[in-house]
């Protein structure tokens, strides 16, 4: 028997093997990765947590300029006290950490696979890989919440899907109800569950709603009788206009494409199936829509030729495969199974792209397991080197993407101590920037400042990384720069996520990832020279 077909008996035979072997590189992406971006608000909150249990929103947490009470920001709690637990057991380091987040991405890979088994089973492999070999999962596992709150809505799809089992209904609603108190941008599931109750046509299972609906009324009165004011309501909204929803949609077209590399698998079978003049109006149509967005993000103005290039492409494949889902559910909207799906990603998509205030790839994350649903429909259709090349450029996209975000998180990890060779021994040191910085720096004994609260003195010193988030340091203090650090580019982070923190920080303008030779970022040190 040849090897390729050892392979694909193995494929057939032992799915769960290669599951395991999925996950066991995704695990290795991310198991000793620097702590990064928002997990540091985790770590602090969970920290607070730790010791005192039944007041989690009453700590406070630097993220912007001075420290906030932590019903200021828009997460509830839920999370935190994982994070807690497994710290307060194992201690609040990397390994630990990212050890038991990569048992929540173990259940994510499998329930995934388990979830487009009950669709196309033939393609069920392909669509794991397409999910978690790509750099929006591998990325973004981290010890954020993005990966816990996708296996929640997976496992809440699968439970409505998989049986008419009413049973499955309450058991979905209890995912659900975990998964809102992990993050309100779950919220929208809610109207798939009333579809599948409804759909059902069992006046009783109404009753399965009430689950999500009386955790969080108990968790609104736990708010007042903690801060005195409802947390999910109270949070600051966006100002809902015209310009706020086509900035994030053109946004959202971008990082969508710039992480769907099997879009190629897509684009074979929609050439195959559909008539011949849809497919080329879908092609001009697209083409139109992106040079018109392209005007209205830049202007008549070519930004540079490399980047707008990338820009187009990204822009073209991402309203691709919004297209292409659209197609794929007016083929199958008969099916319940797929109207569910349908809703899953129609109502994620409307939520985000009208509340969130910028675009990442943790956004589109949540939206890509239906669109890959949809699109397995049409998986007999495609051309086997379509197939091959889509998994092809995902394993290559994820791993290269996951290599450069690991350097870029390191980057800080290693600036601190390197950063205090050049202090003198004794001095007091002070420090702005958040991120992964804060958390390292925090560790080390540098002195958070807070704007316009903290009294530095003549003689102190600054430690300041000078392209992430950071504190505004008070125009009355004098600095003299005396060192800086940068990390040497190298081909590991060619592919960069970097640059203030593109990857999770998207807008119209700005692309998710691209090339680039220049430095993740640069540590300067500077001395008090005088306080005004």
């Amino acid at each position: 028997m040849s090897i390729s077909r050892r392979v694909a008996k193995t494929l057939n035979t032992s799915p769960y093997i290669v599951l395991l072997v999925i996950w066991a590189l995704v695990t290795a992406i991310n198991v000793n990765k620097a702590f990064h971006i928002d997990d540091v608000f985790h770590l602090e909150a969970a920290e607070w947590i730790r010791l005192n249990p039944l007041r989690p929103m009453s700590g406070t947490i630097n993220w912007y300029n001075i420290s906030e009470p932590i019903f200021h920001f828009n997460q509830p709690p839920g999370y935190f006290y994982f994070v807690a637990m497994v710290g307060a057991v194992f201690g609040f380091s990397e390994v630990p950490l990212h050890l038991a987040q990569a048992v929540i991405s173990l259940l994510a890979i499998v329930y995934f696979y388990k979830l487009l088994c009950l669709f196309q089973k033939d393609f069920a492999l392909t669509g794991t890989c397409f999910l978690a070999l790509g750099p929006a999962f591998l990325v973004n596992q981290n010890l954020m919440i993005d990966i816990p709150i996708l296996c929640l809505s997976i496992i809440f799809i699968y439970l409505l899907v998989q049986a008419d089992e009413a049973r499955n209904i309450y058991l979905a609603s209890i995912i659900l109800t975990f998964g809102l108190l992990l993050k309100y941008s779950l919220l929208p599931l809610l109207l798939v569950l009333l579809y599948a109750v409804l759909e059902k046509r069992k006046p009783h299972l109404i009753k399965a709603l009430l689950i999500p609906a009386v955790a969080l009324l108990a968790w609104a009165g736990l708010n007042y009788m903690e801060f005195g004011s409802s947390h999910m309501l109270g949070r600051p909204r966006n100002e809902v206009t015209l310009s706020l929803i086509s900035n994030n949609f053109i946004a959202f077209i971008l990082t969508t494409g710039g992480v769907a590399p099997f879009s190629l698998m897509f684009i074979s079978a929609f050439q195959k199936v559909e008539k011949k003049r849809i497919v080329i109006a879908v092609a001009i149509g697209i083409a139109i829509f992106v040079v018109a967005a392209y005007v209205l993000v830049y202007g008549p103005v070519v930004r540079s030729i490399p980047y707008s290039l990338f820009w187009t492409i990204f822009a073209y494949n991402g309203l691709l495969v919004i297209i292409l889902f659209f197609f794929a559910a007016r083929r199958m909207v008969p099916d319940r199974k797929a109207v569910i799906v349908f809703l899953w990603g129609l109502a994620m998509g409307a939520f985000i792209l009208i509340y969130s205030p910028f675009m990442a790839t943790r956004h589109v994350l949540l939206l890509l397991p239906p669109f890959i649903i949809l699109g397995g429909y049409v998986y007999r259709n495609t051309l086997p080197k379509a197939t091959k090349a889509s998994i092809g450029l995902t394993c290559f996209l994820g791993l290269a993407l996951g290599i450069s975000d690991w350097v870029y998180a390191d980057f800080y990890r290693k600036a601190v101590p390197m950063a205090l060779k050049h202090v003198p021994t004794n001095s007091k040191v002070w420090t702005t920037g958040h991120w992964g910085w804060q958390w390292y720096s925090k560790k080390a004994g540098m002195l958070f400042y807070e704007y316009d609260v903290s009294d530095p003195q003549a003689g102190d010193y600054f430690v300041i990384p000078e392209v992430i988030a950071k504190q505004k340091v008070s125009d009355n203090i004098v600095l003299e720069k005396e060192e800086s650090i940068s990390y040497s580019p190298t081909l590991l982070n060619f592919f960069t996520t970097a640059h203030f923190a593109r990857f999770y920080n998207s807008y119209s303008y700005q692309l998710p990832w691209y090339l680039s030779v220049a430095p993740v970022d640069s540590v300067g040190v500077y001395r008090v020279s005088g306080v005004e």
